[in-house]
């Protein structure tokens, strides 16, 4: 893709946590209007402290560590799962390890208050972005959000090309918990659209949220692939996303 093309597809926007908000320096709307009409990725610079966001990955990493690795999926509780498999729906290969946080009143009081710092700045963004008005609580019926952080562990996490459905979602949210060249050396976010492949890598910072269109087709390269590969390890890539997830549908 070519420099000019990328700055077409990639729209920085300045933000900022204060008082449990995340402040932009675009407006809501426009946001809104840059991701679903124009196919534009929106990047919320530095949304997030890097502080706040290595102690919470270095949290729910310890807290892996005194869970035993699920080996099936708890759609009501707190879990995480060691994957490397062949999605079912989207029939996509991928290796990662995901937390997942289906009950945050569960979690152990320090860190719930930790993941509420993270994913409650990011509910109410979403709500204000979309109007779907979403809680941290599961329904009798239908599809709900749950905070979810995933590790592309050095030696090969990946997760290969995939898609979504637009709705309920419309928006998706993708915050980087880890640093280029600190934390991580390769591995990053690709996106698809009309054609064209923006690669994320070197676009998006530890803190930044990249908002984007939630049926565009998107994977995830492979994380320092000369490092060798150990679960156990927590060096590689982390992300934080928002979806929602249907396990009955």
């Amino acid at each position: 893709m070519s420099a000019a093309l990328d700055l077409q597809r990639v729209i920085e926007v300045g933000a900022g946590l204060r008082d449990g908000v995340i402040e932009t320096e675009m407006d809501r709307g426009e946001i809104v209007r840059r991701v679903m009409d124009r196919g534009q990725l929106v990047l919320l610079k530095h949304a997030f402290p890097d502080e706040m966001l290595t102690a919470a990955r270095t949290a729910v990493a310890a807290w892996g560590r005194e869970v035993p690795a699920a080996e099936t999926d708890d759609f009501r509780g707190n879990y995480h799962r060691r994957r490397a498999m062949v999605a079912r729906q989207q029939q996509a290969p991928h290796v990662f390890h995901d937390y997942n946080f289906n009950d945050l009143s569960a979690a152990p009081p320090e860190l719930e208050a930790t993941l509420r710092g993270l994913f409650e700045p990011l509910r109410l963004l979403y709500n204000d972005l979309t109007g779907n008005g979403v809680r941290f609580e599961i329904p009798e019926a239908g599809p709900y959000v749950h905070p979810q952080l995933i590790h592309y562990p050095s030696g090969g996490g990946f997760f290969a090309r995939h898609w979504h459905n637009l709705t309920p979602q419309k928006l998706g949210f993708i915050v980087s918990l880890s640093k280029r060249g600190r934390d991580f050396r390769n591995g990053g976010t690709c996106f698809e659209i009309d054609g064209d492949v923006v690669d994320m890598e070197a676009r998006q910072e530890i803190g930044d949220i990249c908002i984007w269109r939630y049926d565009h087709q998107h994977w995830v390269t492979q994380s320092d692939l000369r490092d060798k590969f150990d679960w156990d390890s927590d060096a590689g890539r982390w992300v934080a996303t928002f979806a929602y997830f249907d396990p009955r549908g």
